[in-house]
């Protein structure tokens, strides 16, 4: 399937590893030029490398979205560079506080909307006046399958990717009419390093080695999905090409699980 990706602008939030380094590395391969941007410098230049060594057409600016002004200064330099924006991806997200609602703070509670919504807010805010110079602008929202199945684990979490999914709806309906399409993606369990985090706990809890909690937690999520197996960074990144290009062009204020077949809801 032709893409029709060639030359178009995509921006990428927390493309420094995971994701949204996927994301990028798929973009990059159908020739889009690739702005990838992380808090992490040293890795986002890794990113970028890996990209760049492949044949692909890549920067890499460093920045911590979840500021006003960081994020006003990646606009500037993305600006200096292109005269427009085709592609948004809002990436950046975080648990933040791996505990239950009894232990989490209320300065995690507004950490974790700052980092998951207000993130988002402030890049799509500053990338409009450039996206509304493409002929076929989108922006795509990377959600959480908690945002509409929710377990008692991280409320915090869920509740923030709740708020992204609703954002993404609403700003489908305001930006229709100028031709930028909208939608959000609600991953299922799915392997990236942020998950080091929970394989230590996991370690920590049952008294086995890092590797062995790992094994653990990837066979206790797979067990739960209905296609066998838990996804991959790429299942995702497949999808976000597929929203950029020309065959998706009615499709927009749509929230799309990848998951695997996780959710049961049937509408």
């Amino acid at each position: 399937m032709e893409m029709d990706l060639e030359g178009r602008v995509v921006v990428v939030s927390g493309a420094s590893e995971g994701i949204g380094r996927s994301i990028a590395e798929a973009f990059a391969r159908e020739g889009a030029h690739v702005v990838l941007t992380s808090r992490r410098a040293n890795r986002l230049q890794t990113a970028v490398d890996g990209i760049v060594g492949a044949g692909g057409k890549a920067v890499g600016i460093a920045a911590d979205v979840t500021q006003a002004s960081e994020v006003g200064a990646l606009f500037r330099q993305i600006e200096e560079q292109f005269e427009r924006i085709d592609v948004l991806v809002n990436n950046i997200g975080s648990v933040v506080a791996f505990d239950g609602f009894d232990q989490v703070s209320d300065d995690q509670w507004h950490e974790s909307y700052d980092v998951n919504v207000m993130s988002s807010v402030r890049m799509l805010r500053a990338a409009l006046p450039r996206l509304r110079q493409s002929d076929r602008g989108r922006v795509m929202f990377i959600g959480s399958l908690g945002a509409k199945q929710p377990t008692g684990v991280w409320p915090h979490y869920n509740a923030t990717k709740a708020a992204m999914v609703n954002l993404s709806k609403s700003m489908s309906m305001q930006l229709a009419p100028e031709g930028i399409n909208v939608n959000s993606i609600s991953p299922g369990p799915i392997w990236t390093e942020s998950w080091d985090r929970e394989a230590n706990q996991v370690a920590d809890r049952e008294s086995v080695s890092l590797e062995e909690a790992g094994e653990l937690l990837v066979k206790k999520k797979a067990a739960k999905v209905p296609l066998g197996r838990i996804g991959t960074p790429a299942d995702v990144a497949g999808l976000c090409l597929f929203l950029a290009s020309p065959h998706a062009n009615w499709i927009t204020g749509t929230n799309i699980a990848v998951d695997g077949g996780m959710q049961r809801a049937a509408v």
